[in-house]
């Protein structure tokens, strides 16, 4: 039998500490849903992926495991508090707990839309680039904390801006930051507001402006795989990215994607290893920018040396991890 002193705790990462302090008050589903930024049904597939993970079937049994689990000696909490860097060994497990945002650091600013690649692109382009208004360049900082409130699995940000009306001017400003601001919605749970938000993103046709279908594809992928669970919207997803023909921002999303639909089903060992993939791209786009004359980073500072990050390819690797 596993007592406080030799029982092993699984991982938590801050969101399910917060609904087990919740569910020890006595909060409702609802309840925690407002409180967390959640759809009532979100909220639902967080718990129940949450009681898998630590070995019980309801509310009460989660409490009392809890309560069980903060009563464990201070002793055992120190030595696991001193031992936690030793036993991540990954970029990607690190990613896992802590969120991308947060474990990507400096580096998340060779990633997604109007990122160093674009600021370097910009600059490049030098009289060629048209001019930007004020207006123009306030739309691309809030895309591009949009991306950032996206990487740190805030999608209740996007459930805010898409209220406020952004949706429409990204959609006229550049439809894949639109695009970018429904794939939010659907993984934040918000249904209604994420069916809304695709019906309004009309496919590019010849001439006119509108989304790509493979974005559309990808929209869709991930809103079976929220909505249904459905593991053939994951291996869509998987086969968007190997496809090879993703433009980088593009597969960027598509990366991220994956790795919070991974984590919301507590599948730690599929999101580290997406994780690495995204840190790759990263470390990809900083050589790549180096190489051609641009520093980010001063040339009398660098950059601490990276996490270990695994040779990586996602293809087949559904496949492998079961076998």
């Amino acid at each position: 039998m596993n007592t406080p002193e030799n029982k092993t705790i699984p991982p938590l990462s801050d969101t399910d500490r917060k609904m087990l302090e919740l569910l020890l008050k006595g909060a409702s589903g609802r309840t925690i849903a407002q409180r967390l930024g959640y759809k009532e049904g979100t909220t639902r597939v967080y718990l129940h992926s949450l009681y898998k993970r630590i070995g019980v079937n309801n509310k009460t049994s989660a409490v009392t495991w809890y309560l069980d689990t903060l009563t464990t000696d201070e002793t055992h909490t120190e030595r696991e508090a001193a031992s936690q860097a030793q036993r991540i060994k990954s970029f990607g497990e690190m990613a896992a707990r802590r969120g991308l945002l947060e474990s990507l650091g400096f580096m998340g600013i060779f990633l997604g839309p109007y990122g160093r690649m674009w600021e370097v692109s910009q600059k490049l382009k030098g009289g060629r680039a048209p001019q930007l208004s004020s207006s123009d360049l306030q739309l691309r900082a809030t895309a591009r904390s949009l991306w950032e409130s996206f990487l740190a699995g805030d999608f209740s940000q996007g459930k805010r801006q898409f209220d406020a009306g952004l949706l429409p001017k990204l959609f006229v400003a550049s439809p894949s930051d639109a695009v970018t601001l429904s794939m939010m919605l659907i993984l934040g749970g918000y249904t209604s507001s994420a069916r809304k938000a695709m019906s309004s993103l009309p496919a590019r046709k010849a001439g006119s402006l509108g989304v790509t279908v493979d974005e559309l594809r990808a929209l869709t992928a991930a809103s079976d795989a929220v909505e249904k669970s459905n593991d053939s919207a994951i291996h869509a997803i998987h086969d968007m990215i190997d496809s090879g023909a993703a433009r980088p921002v593009y597969r960027h999303l598509l990366l991220a994607t994956l790795f919070h639909l991974y984590r919301m089903r507590g599948d730690t060992a599929r999101a580290s290893a997406v994780a690495d993939a995204i840190w790759a791209e990263a470390e990809s786009a900083r050589a790549h920018l180096e190489a051609a004359g641009d520093r980010a980073l001063p040339p009398d500072v660098s950059l601490p040396a990276p996490p270990t990050v695994a040779p990586y390819k996602l293809s087949g690797y559904l496949e492998r991890l079961t076998a």
